[in-house]
This record gives C-alpha cells, sequence and structure tokens, in this order.
C-alpha cells in the first residue's frame, strides 16, 4: 500500500468516525424533540375535547312570525297575496291564517288597488295587468303595525321550447326536462322556473341567472329528485323573469336544499320587506308556461 493511498484511507476512517458521532447524537435529539411534539398534541387533544359544550336550541317555543308572500304578474288577472303565521319545527305544514289584514298594491303613479280577503288569510285583487319595466310596492297594515316591500318587473323572456333530456349516472338512467329560451344581450336577467308534475308542485326551488351565458341561446336543465318521472306524466313548467332582490331570496333558499359541502347554514332568505322580522318576500315577475306529457 503507498504512502498516498494510506493518507486518502485515513482520511476516510476519521470523516466515517466524526459522522458517526454526530449521528449518535443527533438520533437521541430529534427522538426527545418528536415525544415532545406527541405529548403536545395528546394535551392539546384533551384540551378541545374536554371543552365541549350542548347547546340546547328551543326551537319548539319560537315566537311565531308573520309570513308574507305576494306576487303581482303580467298576466291580466287577479294578483294574489298570501298571509301565515310560521309553526315551530316539529309541527306539520299547517301554517295558521292571518285574517284581518289591510292590503293594498300600489303601482308606479301612486294608484292604489285594495285587496280583499275571499279566505281565511288570502287576498285577492281585481283583474290586474303587471306591466314590465314599472316599480310595485306592496302594503300590509297588520295590529297596528305597516309592512312594505317594493319589486320592479323586468322585461319578458319567453320559453322557446320544453323537452325531455335522458341523464345517465352509471347504469341508471334519470329522466330530467329541459328548457329553450333566448336569453337577451343587452341586460341582465334574472329567473325563477316552477315545475309541477301531475298537478303536484316538486320541492326543488330553480333560480338561476345569466352571468355564464349572457346573450345566449340557453339550455336550462331542470333536475329534481323530488318525483321520478315516468312514462305519461303530464309536466307543467313556468318560467318567471324576476328582479335581482328576488333572485337573492330564491337563490338563498336553494342553496338550503343541498346535501353537499356547498350547502349554507339554514337560515330565513333575505326578505325584500322593510321589517326584516317578516318571512317572505314580494314579487313583481313575468311568466310564462309550456306543458309536456312525458314520452
Amino acid at each position: 500500500m503507498t504512502r498516498m493511498t494510506r493518507r486518502v484511507r485515513r482520511r476516510s476512517e476519521q470523516v466515517y468516525l466524526a459522522r458517526y458521532r454526530q449521528l449518535r447524537i443527533t438520533l437521541p435529539i430529534n427522538c426527545m424533540k418528536n415525544r415532545y411534539k406527541l405529548t403536545v398534541i395528546i394535551l392539546l387533544c384533551m384540551v378541545i375535547g374536554s371543552c365541549k359544550k350542548v347547546i340546547d336550541l328551543n326551537l319548539k317555543n319560537a315566537d311565531p312570525q308573520l309570513v308574507i308572500e305576494g306576487n303581482i304578474t303580467d298576466e291580466s288577472k287577479p294578483q294574489f297575496v298570501s298571509i301565515t303565521k310560521s309553526v315551530a319545527i316539529d309541527n306539520s305544514n299547517n301554517f295558521p291564517a292571518v285574517t284581518g289584514a289591510l292590503v293594498n298594491l300600489i303601482d308606479q303613479s301612486g294608484t292604489f288597488y285594495r285587496l280583499t280577503e275571499r279566505t281565511p288569510g288570502n287576498y285577492y285583487s281585481s283583474i290586474l295587468l303587471g306591466k314590465h319595466k314599472q316599480q310595485y310596492t306592496l302594503q300590509v297594515q297588520y295590529n297596528t303595525k305597516t309592512y312594505t316591500a317594493v319589486s320592479t318587473m323586468p322585461d319578458k323572456v319567453s320559453i322557446d321550447s320544453v323537452a325531455l333530456s335522458l341523464q345517465y349516472f352509471g347504469q341508471q338512467v334519470t329522466k330530467t326536462i329541459i328548457v329553450f329560451y333566448q336569453d337577451p344581450l343587452a341586460e341582465t336577467n334574472q329567473y325563477y322556473f316552477v315545475l309541477t308534475i301531475n298537478g303536484v308542485q316538486v320541492k326543488q326551488v330553480f333560480a338561476k341567472n345569466d352571468y355564464l351565458n349572457n346573450g345566449r341561446a340557453v339550455q336550462q336543465l331542470l333536475y329534481e329528485d323530488d318525483i321520478k318521472l315516468k312514462s305519461g306524466d303530464q309536466v307543467h313548467i313556468e318560467m318567471q323573469c324576476i328582479d335581482p332582490i328576488i333572485y337573492n331570496y330564491w337563490y338563498t333558499l336553494s342553496l338550503q336544499q343541498t346535501n353537499d359541502f356547498s350547502s349554507t347554514t339554514p337560515s330565513n332568505p333575505v326578505t325584500n320587506f322593510n321589517d326584516k322580522s317578516v318571512l317572505g318576500y314580494f314579487s313583481a315577475h313575468t311568466t310564462d308556461y309550456k306543458d309536456i306529457i312525458i314520452p
């Protein structure tokens, strides 16, 4: 073995021994650090687990709230307002009617139209035709208080046609209604669809806007899992053009129907009444209809 080779070997052994000593020192320190971190995590879990508090929501004894649902459309017919009281969350959908209220519709020129209570809690106007681009006010007087809401009727967008669409989910085929219409380019539009199958309105809320399809020919799927469509079913589709405030009302309500991570915490949709203790809405909207029989 040459002198140069011995020097290289001795240098390699010195480096190896130095690294070995460093490793012996580092390993216990790292283990101690890991043990410390593990101990801290366990303590934090114990603290968090011990801080739980049961909150009892007294939903059964919530005070009843006034619920006003009013509409004026571009159809020449009696316009309708329903006034009820809310009920406890575990009660049936039997909402007590509010009788004896004074209800008025006021058009943009200031003309009053008095509504008559024909059945308990249901108030109707005389024949009244709502006009596009006109602002309307609903005024309700009840128990010495006056509640008002304002809504503007948009221009009308009509349904071009409706059809049946087949949606495939693995081996399962779902029948869905599709609505065709042309969205206007010159303005922002919001839509609300009402789907009725064999005389029963589905529970899904369909609130749409033209954010992604302004000025385009739209093919709007009305997917619902409430009533399964089958051959021979009679389906009635209503499309309403609504103002932005009413769109927010229906859209907020639609978010609460989802069961995925995008769903929101249940709360009352934002109303357009001046008194926020009132539930419901007042909508001045256009309306268009189509019918289809499922083949």
